[in-house]
């Protein structure tokens, strides 16, 4: 079961628990084109997920709940498994990066990440929505 919204719009999701930089990466992705759907708890993630089928989303690792078990949750549920998961981190640690990765993560950014990270994700999203679509 693909991840993605049968709607025209990409549906993004962004989990992270510093609210001014949620803000600023769904006013970036509306700037270009997305649906983005925020949670600053990471509480809600799997419920969101479930609910608004993104194409990606967008995960901090160090949040309330472990990002690598929500990650883990995430893979192994039918209906997000197959969404693209990015992950977020503040520090740049090779065994953190290998388990995010062994356990179904698409990619892993640093912060601060490029300025070019939601014009990326726009396009990932965006070539995603028109693959389903065309399904």
């Amino acid at each position: 079961m693909l991840c993605l919204s049968p709607m025209a719009m990409p549906t993004i999701l962004i989990s992270d628990d510093e609210p001014l930089l949620v803000s600023a990466l769904a006013r970036e992705g509306r700037r270009s084109g997305l649906t983005c759907i925020t949670d600053t708890t990471a509480e809600n993630v799997l419920e969101l997920a479930r609910q608004h089928h993104p194409a990606v989303i967008i995960l901090d690792i160090f949040q309330r709940l472990d990002g690598r078990d929500l990650l883990a949750q995430l893979k192994q549920d039918p209906a997000t498994r197959d969404c693209k998961v990015i992950i977020l981190s503040a520090i740049e640690d090779q065994q953190m990066r290998h388990q995010c990765f062994q356990l179904g993560a698409d990619a892993y950014e640093v912060k601060p990440f490029a300025a070019t990270f939601m014009p990326r994700i726009a396009r990932l999203a965006t070539s995603l929505t028109q693959q389903a679509a065309a399904i």
